[in-house]
């Protein structure tokens, strides 16, 4: 009996000791994981990639036809960009060709070609006018003769006067009217659409409407030109989604180094992060100094949105080493707020391509064998 016990005493132990030990490697394993895991997300962290502005001169080259490519770019001066998707549509954006020597209007004259815009543009399946100014729109017109069938897309109430200075027929195109806050689709996108207003050329100051701007020669109110110099500053902001899952966000309106200006939507675009995003660079967002522009608010601004990668727009008022000066101080505060925006300042006239693998990591390449004209 004894015996008995003493054997049933041990073989007890035995499954004690057992069953500890796997409790115990078990925790370990455990353990183990979580150190791995920690380890993987802190090996993740630190090969983030930083914010930072990509150099033009070094770039690393794909062909036009790469199936990788999410987005083509082109930028032709002033706010002139062209976006060829990858089912082969192609959006053109505020089409106006430069005309005048540098040190007209703009600094600099960017205009790629001899070619009239719609002898230039590779293909036009959409237009968008992100307002009604002369320098966004005074070049619809050719782009419209070499493609009629083009899908004319611009905010409602910029329209009429679009129309009219330019001289279209309403019932001749496919005019498409966005709302303030509307959401459109397309054959390879959707758009979304913000309505903003356009900046100040000035500092807010008191005064009093000057009334001989908008009356005829007998003193009678002309309700077009009070109409068209309003609704000509209704500004179209917009998100483009196209079907493959690449974002990109265009904001056009005024951001004010002091924090204020039009940014009363901020739900349109605060931790949107777009793969692209485009910033206007007005001289009213950099203290109305185009020398020497103060980037802090602008840069804050740009690193609320956190997009993977970022262009500038009407940027004809400044050198490439300025665009790439004012990238370099954005991409500082975007380091600052832990934001990996890379900078991109466009050579007038080339093609750029957008990636974006299973992760959502997007590159910038210049491309190799563009169609030209």
């Amino acid at each position: 009996m004894k015996k008995k016990l003493v054997v049933m005493f041990l073989v007890l132990a035995l499954v004690l000791a057992n069953t500890g030990y796997s409790m115990y490697a078990a925790s370990a394993a455990k353990i183990d994981n979580s150190i791995q895991l920690v380890s993987q997300k802190v090996r993740k962290e630190n090969s983030k990639q930083i914010s930072t502005v990509i150099d033009r001169t070094a770039m690393e080259t794909k062909d036009w036809d790469d199936p990788d490519l999410k987005l083509k770019v082109r930028w032709n001066g002033v706010n002139f960009y062209e976006f060829v998707l990858p089912n082969g549509k192609t959006i053109v954006m505020d089409p106006y060709f430069d005309t005048e020597p540098p040190g007209g209007h703009n600094e600099y004259n960017y205009t790629p070609t001899d070619l009239p815009a719609g002898e230039w543009v590779n293909g036009a399946d959409y237009i968008v006018l992100t307002h009604g100014h002369f320098d966004h729109v005074d070049d619809l017109d050719s782009v419209l003769q070499s493609y009629p069938k083009a899908h004319v897309i611009a905010p409602e109430h910029a329209m009429p006067s679009i129309m009219w200075e330019l001289k279209l027929e309403y019932s001749k195109h496919y005019f498409h009217e966005a709302a303030a806050i509307d959401k459109l689709s397309f054959d390879g996108f959707t758009m979304e659409t913000a309505r903003s207003n356009h900046n100040l050329s000035k500092p807010p100051v008191a005064d009093q409407m000057n009334i001989t701007k908008y009356t005829d020669s007998d003193g009678n109110l002309d309700f077009y030109k009070l109409y068209r110099t309003i609704y000509e500053r209704e500004i179209m902001n917009m998100r483009i989604t196209t079907d493959e899952g690449f974002s990109i966000l265009i904001w056009n309106s005024e951001m004010q180094p002091d924090g204020y200006g039009f940014e009363d939507r901020a739900w349109f675009y605060k931790d949107s992060k777009p793969d692209l995003f485009m910033y206007q660079v007005a001289g009213a967002s950099l203290g109305y100094d185009r020398r020497n522009p103060n980037c802090k608010h602008m840069g804050e601004w740009i690193a609320s949105i956190d997009a993977a990668a970022a262009l500038p727009e009407h940027q004809q008022h400044f050198s490439y080493d300025e665009l790439d000066a004012m990238a370099g101080e954005f991409s500082e505060i975007c380091n600052e707020q832990k934001v990996d925006t890379v900078f991109l300042t466009p050579e007038t006239g080339k093609w750029f391509g957008y990636t974006k693998d299973a992760n959502g990591n997007v590159k910038v390449y210049q491309l190799n064998n563009a169609p030209t004209k």
